[in-house]
């Protein structure tokens, strides 16, 4: 299962845990939403070929 990250600001260490465990087995990627410009269109290919993706507000 491929799980895809999706950070709005830059993760802090509470996050990074949670990140890791959930992709715990699992094959993940992160995304960078705070980091401009931000590519909409890398990210709805990221969306499109992974299981699961998860925001982190």
């Amino acid at each position: 299962m491929k799980i895809l990250h999706v950070f709005r600001h830059p993760p802090d260490e509470v996050t990074k845990k949670l990140a890791a465990a959930v992709s715990r087995d699992r094959e993940a990627s992160e995304f960078p939403l705070h980091q401009e410009p931000v590519d909409y269109d890398a990210l709805l290919k990221l969306v499109l070929t992974h299981d699961q993706a998860i925001s982190w507000w």
